[in-house]
């Protein structure tokens, strides 16, 4: 599993080549299986599955703001929330940059993009109409220097906690600058930095995940709130401002964390005691898939079953999830082929609406499919 993950930093995010990585990101067995039993098992009776929107994607890059995107990044990897009947989706938007290529490390000359979270809100969770048109959240001040990404929202007792990746593309591999960062909200507009959440870790914390029921409220189990963590690490809180990491020696196929969901819920009897935590990365072939594990509430530290299945995969007839722009002619957008991952859903009904990435390129719909189907 350590060699998925590295030292908190993947392989694939070191941007040498953007058509280097259209031949390697593609359907491939050999290389990409993920650790998933052979041959392919049936679904287990706990898993939810998905079918996409027909009118996909339903949300791109802008054509001249901050979030405009580049080769193979663009608005993705966001956490939805409910309030006052709209949808607030808090994205990661990514535009051009070229501030760490002077620096004349290999490495550090890789990143040619920089990330800002921004929001868009929805009446019906189809149609976005994006709130902060003329700067993301947080790149400001001496925070300009950094990359935020991959957002896990939640409304805690008090307030909403926004959790989202934090980078220093000059000092990439240093876990005192980068990892799992936290701002706080009274209203969803105005947000105060925290900072890092682990900010004395020896090793990258990345892709917090945030154990919340449907309506996205952060529940505690066993009186502390839980947070899954990259490569066996799980942190508790008693106010969600305060957390503690440990190892938890499991590992389980499917890469990174995407959510984790739990509790009572209409159409998912299978939450009310148990913990589903999606997961996103070499999955039966897929370079990116999603995939499901099981865990109880009363232990979420040690998994009681691994869907051996992805529930989402890129469709490569699809131009938005095959590197290619979701308008004709379809020209080529971004090397994330045959790459789906996500980091937000919600509730809506007795469905789940789940929001993932298009070729790391749109945010798509994918709604949870009906019990008995």
């Amino acid at each position: 599993m350590n060699e998925f993950f590295r030292e908190g930093l993947f392989d694939w995010q070191k941007n040498r080549s953007v058509w280097e990585g259209w031949a390697q990101k593609t359907y491939d067995e050999q290389r990409y299986w993920g650790g998933f039993p052979r041959p392919k098992i049936d679904w287990p009776d706990w898993v939810i599955r998905f079918e996409k929107e027909p009118a996909n994607p339903v949300f791109g890059p802008s054509e001249k703001g901050w979030d405009c995107g580049h080769t193979s990044g663009g608005v993705h990897n966001g956490s939805v929330l409910k309030k006052d009947g709209m949808f607030y989706y808090f994205y990661r938007g990514e535009q051009p940059w070229q501030g760490a290529s002077a620096k004349g490390d290999p490495l550090v000359s890789c990143f040619d993009y920089i990330c800002d979270i921004g929001i868009a809100q929805s009446r019906d969770g189809l149609r976005f109409e994006r709130l902060t048109p003329k700067s993301g959240l947080f790149r400001h001040g001496a925070d300009d220097a950094f990359s935020f990404e991959d957002v896990c929202l939640v409304q805690g007792e008090e307030g909403y906690f926004l959790f989202c990746n934090r980078w220093d593309w000059t000092d990439p591999l240093n876990p005192r600058k980068n990892g799992a960062f936290l701002a706080v909200s009274d209203d969803l507009k105005h947000w105060e930095k925290k900072g890092l959440v682990f900010p004395q870790a020896g090793r990258i914390h990345r892709n917090a995940c945030v154990v919340q029921d449907l309506d996205n409220r952060a529940v505690r189990l066993n009186g502390r709130y839980v947070m899954y963590l990259n490569d066996g690490l799980m942190a508790t809180s008693s106010d969600l401002l305060r957390w503690e990491s440990r190892e938890i020696g499991i590992r389980w196929p499917g890469g990174e964390g995407c959510a984790a969901i739990t509790g009572e819920a209409p159409g998912f009897p299978q939450l009310k005691d148990h913990i589903l935590l999606f997961t996103g990365g070499h999955h039966n072939g897929h370079f990116y898939a999603v995939g499901e594990v099981l865990f109880d509430v009363r232990d979420p530290a040690g998994p009681l079953e691994v869907c051996p299945c992805p529930v989402l995969f890129a469709d490569p007839a699809l131009p938005h999830e095959s590197g290619r722009n979701a308008l004709p002619p379809h020209e080529p957008v971004s090397g994330w082929r045959d790459t789906v991952f996500f980091t937000g859903l919600t509730g809506v009904g007795d469905r789940i609406f789940l929001y993932y990435g298009g070729s790391e390129y749109y945010t798509c719909l994918a709604r949870s499919l009906p019990a008995g189907r």
